[in-house]
């Protein structure tokens, strides 16, 4: 039996200092199916005029080798376009097609940021929660879940530290996992930048922490966490956790390029949260869907991690949970998040106002990003 969770109006921080309650067996067993209920709500748009003027312009950014990828742009669910341009791989000349899956790259940090929000929400996990109370030995006190999620941290990026000196991961063809950066972290207890809550400083160290205490207060590995609370329930079959183990269950998998030159899989793609999401324009949208519809986390939710957590930086732009923040003059709030690893780079762009979604996968690193503001007016 089915259990429904009934949500009124709850002040923020009855939600934020709920008991903390470890114990798996009810809070993970069993997940809702709402795969009838986004299927329904997505509907393909025809002779849309809007779809000729998306198309020139990733049709010409293709011809001038900036883009080599998948779009879907769609309103209100309703899909203007669905296109694919080029390659899913140079060598073999594989033609891209919507069922490639594609490495997300940071718009990852999306999916870490509800599942945490998730657990959140069952009483597992409180925001002020330090690191120490999953990770007693720590070496980094009063970094607590809020900052984690927020970038206000001030911790040091994994990225680099792990990477040099060759002392601190000898075997560059050994994959390293979150573990094995957090082991790090305590044996070297590398520089902070910042005190815990000074400022935003975009860390993806913050994230795979986030995705370690997923694994310790459910007991599941994060690609399994999200597979069954996250994917599964809004039937996103054609999306994983990717942390070298797994390539088999990659559906249809992209190459990534710098320009013309192949990126292998590198050691770093065991370490997950920050990043590892494969997936599709289709998956993605699903995911979109879901989150107008409040089925993954409540709306109260919701909005606390569409809220901005910092001071404005780069003119009018802000982090929440697990999602960038921007004003657009003309349309409000834009709630989004880019991407890049190893040859790929990606957009999740939602215009709040409008219920305008635009998902752009690229599997060629080539020249500068897409304009957030240039992809919004091709929908306007």
């Amino acid at each position: 039996m089915k259990i429904n969770f009934i949500l009124l109006v709850i002040p923020i921080f009855s939600i934020i200092s709920c008991n903390n309650n470890n114990d798996v067996s009810f809070k993970i067993v069993g997940t809702e199916d709402y795969s009838n209920e986004i299927s329904n709500s997505i509907k393909v748009l025809k002779n849309d005029p809007r779809e000729n003027k998306i198309d020139s312009f990733f049709s010409e950014s293709y011809k001038r080798n900036q883009f080599n990828g998948n779009i879907l742009f769609a309103e209100s669910g309703n899909i203007i376009t669905l296109k694919s341009y080029g390659y899913a791989n140079l060598k073999t000349k594989e033609k891209l097609t919507q069922k490639h899956s594609f490495q997300l790259g940071s718009v990852s940090k999306t999916f870490t940021s509800v599942a945490v929000l998730q657990l959140i929400q069952n009483g597992q996990l409180k925001l002020e929660d330090s690191i120490q109370k999953f990770f007693p030995d720590f070496p980094f006190e009063n970094i607590t879940i809020h900052q984690l999620l927020s970038h206000r941290s001030g911790l040091s990026q994994y990225t680099h530290f792990c990477d040099a000196p060759d002392s601190i991961w000898p075997d560059k063809s050994k994959t390293i996992n979150n573990e094995d950066v957090i082991n790090i972290i305590k044996k070297i207890i590398p520089l902070i930048n910042y005190a815990p809550d000074k400022k935003f400083y975009y860390c993806n160290t913050n994230y795979l922490l986030l995705a370690s205490i997923i694994k310790k207060i459910t007991g599941f590995e994060f690609k399994q966490y999200l597979k069954k609370k996250v994917f599964n329930p809004i039937n996103m079959k054609n999306s994983i956790v990717y942390d070298r183990t797994n390539f088999r269950e990659i559906t249809m998998p992209t190459k990534g390029y710098e320009n013309k030159i192949p990126w292998e899989d590198h050691y770093l793609n065991g370490v997950v949260g920050d990043k590892g999401v494969y997936s599709t324009t289709m998956d993605l949208l699903k995911f979109d869907r879901a989150l107008e519809k409040n089925l993954l986390i409540n709306d109260t939710l919701k909005k606390l991690a569409f809220s901005k957590k910092n001071k404005d930086f780069d003119h009018n732009k802000n982090y929440g949970y697990g999602f960038r923040l921007k004003e657009h003059k003309e349309y409000g709030k834009i709630v989004y998040h880019t991407g890049w690893w190893k040859g790929y780079r990606s957009y999740f762009i939602k215009v709040l106002n409008k219920d305008q979604t635009i998902i752009v996968l690229n599997n060629i690193k080539k020249g500068a990003f897409f304009n957030i503001d240039k992809l919004i007016e091709l929908i306007n």
